[in-house]
């Protein structure tokens, strides 16, 4: 019994001192961890990638023409211009060898290809991406009293079919109001022929120009209403000539300021916010914050400009009264204090204070910028500046085309803001302006249906510095290299 159990004991000891025991690896394959079939091939996750970015440009490409036919091509249509140039008089006879479609949008973007607004944009402009092959006469006969209605009304119908977006940094504050709506004026120089018209009044250098007075969405940076007049009327006139809306938002600059016009705008139940001018002096009724003795300066009813202010706050609120033609009316007038300039900067206005606080209405009251922006876009992209023509009704024509052009650059904003995920503020009309010379073309071949070969893209192209790219003054140019061909032969 002791011999087995030692030998038990002897058996369990080796196998406990003995090496594991080591299994045998095999090779691992080369095409281990692939798929199956033709991907097991060298070069299978490099043609998976491409086809993967191809699968995301394709959708990307896809969004982009819904967003754009959707913002863009969508405001107008080619029956509905037809439809409107029959009723507004572009048509006189049939058959017609330019279509009003063609015509319309040739004439709105024209000026954002070349350097300045003329007949000649619009008709290389018709050769380039309409493919309509005329003389440049037959263009500028197009131009008369039914072109100005036809773009004024496309214009008008346009600027309403605009879908408003949504404005994250401003909606919170600004949806209590109807809009937020700014007024401005502009001069358009024009030819001399029209001194007549519209006689210049500010310098004698220039003979004739008009004033743009314009209405523009300050959120949705859109212009909504424009009136042309002449360069002596003031805008103060023409706005008082137009209705006030109610609840509506009213942000003007110093041009601006009449008493009787704050009056009508509380009587309409609008609202207004405006600078106030250095030497108004408004008599104060109440006093919120700002002024040294207030119950002494409302008892004794003292001007604004003969009050001291605290140095305790950097702003003053209180309400004045002003006089007008019929009465007095009471708004809130405030001021925010300027180191650089030492001084306040008031604004009036018939706003709460539980609405917004000084320091905010200030913030307010730089949004009118806007307007500026929407103006320098008009003049610098759309080459409103300046109008060369001695016809009234093609200046009309002129000042409506470019108005469209803006209203079109802006839409294509917006698409591209959708498409790309970005805020619509993010994308600058100004320099979307700049790029206008790149866009235009593709846009016109989108809007025409006209999908072009190699072959159809080369002969258009040729086809421009043909036709309308000649040399305008040839028999100078002849005379010019004259002397010198009858030197050579000579000299042969």
């Amino acid at each position: 019994m002791e011999s087995t159990t030692s030998t038990g004991c002897e058996t369990r000891a080796r196998q406990r001192r003995r090496p594991p025991r080591r299994t045998r690896v095999r090779p691992r394959s080369r095409t281990a961890g692939r798929p199956r079939g033709s991907r097991s091939r060298p070069g299978w996750l490099a043609r998976r990638l491409d086809e993967r970015r191809k699968r995301k440009r394709a959708r990307r490409t896809r969004r982009s023409y819904e967003a754009l036919r959707r913002e863009t091509l969508g405001l107008v249509s080619k029956r509905e211009v037809e439809q409107l140039a029959w009723q507004c008089g572009f048509y006189r006879r049939s058959p017609r060898e330019i279509t009003a479609f063609d015509f319309a949008l040739c004439c709105a973007l024209a000026a954002m290809v070349e350097g300045k607004r003329a007949f000649a944009s619009v008709w290389r402009l018709l050769e380039a991406a309409a493919g309509i092959e005329v003389a440049r006469s037959a263009v500028t006969q197009r131009f008369g009293e039914g072109s100005a209605r036809l773009m004024e009304e496309l214009f008008c119908r346009a600027t309403e079919r605009l879908k408003l977006g949504p404005c994250p940094e401003l909606l919170d504050r600004l949806e209590e109001f109807r809009a937020v709506l700014a007024n401005d004026g502009s001069v358009v120089t024009l030819s001399p022929l029209l001194k007549k018209l519209f006689p210049a009044t500010r310098t004698n250098s220039v003979e004739a120009a008009a004033k743009l007075h314009a209405t523009a969405d300050l959120v949705h940076r859109r212009i909504v209403r424009v009136v042309l007049t002449g360069e002596r009327e003031g805008e103060l006139e023409v706005v008082r000539s137009q209705p006030i809306e109610a609840d509506t938002l009213y942000i003007n600059d110093l041009g601006y300021t009449s008493y009787d016009y704050f009056a009508e705008v509380k009587a309409a139940e609008a609202h207004l916010l405006m600078r106030l001018k250095d030497n108004a002096n408004p008599t104060i009724v109440a006093v919120r914050h700002g002024l040294h003795a207030p119950v002494r300066v409302v008892r004794e009813r003292i001007g604004l400009r003969q009050c001291s202010f605290t140095k305790r706050h950097d702003s003053f609120d209180v309400d004045a009264e002003f006089k007008t033609s019929s009465g007095s009316v009471v708004l809130r007038v405030v001021g925010c204090y300027n180191p650089e300039t030492d001084k306040y900067h008031c604004y009036v206005t018939t706003l709460g204070p539980d609405a917004f606080s000084p320091d905010e209405l200030a913030t307010l009251y730089s949004l009118r910028w806007v307007i500026e922006l929407l103006f320098k876009l008009l003049k610098s992209s759309c080459h409103l500046d300046h109008v060369d023509t001695s016809d009234p009704d093609a200046l009309r024509t002129h000042i409506y085309a470019s108005l469209l052009a803006a209203t079109i650059l802006t839409t294509m904003c917006h698409a591209a803001a959708q498409v790309h995920q970005l805020p619509l503020c993010a994308i600058s009309p100004l320099v979307a302006g700049i790029a206008a010379p790149l866009l235009v073309l593709p846009l016109l071949l989108l809007w025409f249906d006209r999908p072009l070969t190699p072959e159809e893209l080369a002969d258009c192209i040729l086809r421009v510095l043909a036709v309308g790219c000649r040399d305008q003054n040839p028999s100078r140019t002849r005379d010019k290299w004259a002397p010198l061909s009858t030197a050579a032969h000579t000299s042969q």
